[in-house]
C-alpha cells in the first residue's frame, strides 16, 4: 500500500493524533491538591465543567441537587415531561372533531354506515356456506342459513331414523346413515356447526 498516492492527499490524519497527554487539572475543591481527573457540571444550564479528585467528586455527587431553586410546579413538569423522554406530545384525540360536524366522528356518513356499528343496530356478518358444506347440509335436509342447533337436532333425528338398532337390523339404511355422519363430521370440522 502506497501512502503517497493521490488518493490519500485528501485525508487529513494527525500524526500526534492519540499521543496527547491530557493536561493534568488540579481538583477545584478549596485547599486540594490532587489531580482533578472526575469533570462534574458546574452549574446547571452551563457546560463549564469543574474537576474533582475522586475522594472530592463523591462528596459533590452526593451532596448535588438538580431541582434546587425549582418551584414543586417546575419539578412536576419536569417529571411529566420525563415520562416520554423530553419529547412533544398531544393529547389523544385533540383537534379530531372539525368545525360544523356533531359527535365524535371526523368525516361525513351520509349513509349512516358508521352510525349503525355505534348503535348496535348493524346486522351480524352472514356466514356463506362453500359448496361442501351445502352438499353437508342437503344430506341432513337443511338450507344453508341453518344454525348449529339445528344442525345438531338434525343430525340425532337422523341417526335414530336410519340407525340399525331402530330398523330392527335392516342394513339397507347403511349407507344413508354413513352419508349422515359424514355430513355431520364435515360441518363440525369446517366450523358450520
Amino acid at each position: 500500500m502506497n501512502l503517497k498516492s493521490k488518493y490519500f492527499d485528501s485525508i487529513r490524519i494527525s500524526k500526534t493524533g492519540g499521543n496527547e497527554v491530557e493536561a493534568q487539572v488540579t481538583c477545584d475543591w478549596p485547599e486540594c491538591s490532587e489531580v482533578g481527573s472526575y469533570p462534574a457540571p458546574a452549574a446547571e444550564g452551563s457546560t463549564d465543567k469543574r474537576y474533582f479528585c475522586l475522594e472530592h467528586i463523591r462528596t459533590y455527587n452526593q451532596s448535588f441537587n438538580f431541582f434546587e431553586g425549582m418551584t414543586e410546579a417546575d419539578i412536576a413538569a419536569f417529571q411529566r415531561s420525563a415520562r416520554t423522554g423530553h419529547r412533544p406530545t398531544w393529547t389523544m384525540g385533540a383537534n379530531r372533531n372539525t368545525p360544523g360536524q356533531s359527535g365524535s366522528w371526523q368525516w361525513q356518513d351520509p349513509l349512516d354506515l358508521v352510525s349503525e356499528v355505534s348503535n348496535g343496530k348493524a346486522r351480524a356478518p352472514v356466514k356463506r356456506a362453500s359448496s361442501g358444506q351445502i352438499r353437508a347440509l342437503e344430506v341432513l335436509e337443511l338450507d344453508e342459513h341453518a344454525t348449529a342447533e339445528e344442525i345438531k337436532t338434525r343430525y340425532k333425528a337422523r341417526i335414530k331414523k336410519f340407525h340399525p338398532d331402530a330398523n330392527s337390523g335392516d342394513r339397507s339404511y347403511e349407507e344413508k346413515l354413513n352419508k349422515v355422519i359424514q355430513a355431520y363430521n364435515y360441518l363440525k370440522a369446517s366450523g358450520f356447526c
